[in-house]
């Protein structure tokens, strides 16, 4: 007579709270994070000046995302910081990512040169503000330049010989993100 024997494990939610698609966008007193999670999740980053001695944090976000960019600030430029991403899902069971790297940029700029932006108000009702988005490929992967409650963006971190894809999303006050703004092109001498 055989016997047979089934054992069922179970893994909590957390457990497919993966970090992917982690891209690094640096500016001269900022980098801006983006990534993505199997689930919703909230999150902080958590960032020094060496691996492991993550000395400064910026606060949780308040709803839980499948997709977050967080940008932590006050950085000193031309340095390299170290971070981790810290999330949770609903139930508040906490991990954290890998340690990444981001060297701010330097404050100087080679090429005197600037992109500024402007653009319509949002017709949607409840808008708080807009997130300007920066990509070095036509349609897509843009990283997060800043967020601004008016209706113009100065990107003054421009590098002469490269062109730029510009888009914006208007972001309401409970932090929904509408779709990306039609794409403009900047090319820089």
């Amino acid at each position: 007579m055989k016997c047979v024997i089934l054992l069922f494990f179970s893994l909590p939610v957390y457990a497919q709270t993966w970090f992917s698609n982690v891209t690094v966008q640096p500016a001269i007193n900022s980098c801006s994070i983006s990534w993505t999670t199997a689930v919703p999740t909230i999150a902080h980053i958590e960032y020094g000046l060496a691996p492991g001695a993550y000395t400064k944090t910026n606060t949780d976000s308040t709803q839980f995302w499948k997709s977050k960019t967080e940008i932590f600030s006050g950085l000193t430029p031309n340095t390299t910081y170290h971070f981790k991403i810290v999330a949770a899902d609903t139930t508040k069971d906490w991990i954290t990512s890998v340690d990444y790297v981001c060297k701010s940029n330097s404050s100087t700029t080679t090429t005197g040169h600037s992109v500024n932006l402007n653009w319509r108000a949002s017709t949607s009702t409840g808008v708080a503000g807009y997130n300007v988005y920066r990509s070095t490929v036509s349609g897509g992967y843009y990283a997060l330049l800043g967020n601004v409650s008016g209706f113009t963006y100065s990107d003054q971190s421009v590098q002469s010989g490269t062109t730029y894809f510009y888009a914006v999303k208007a972001v309401s006050s409970s932090g929904l993100l509408s779709t990306f703004s039609n794409q403009v092109q900047a090319v820089i001498p």
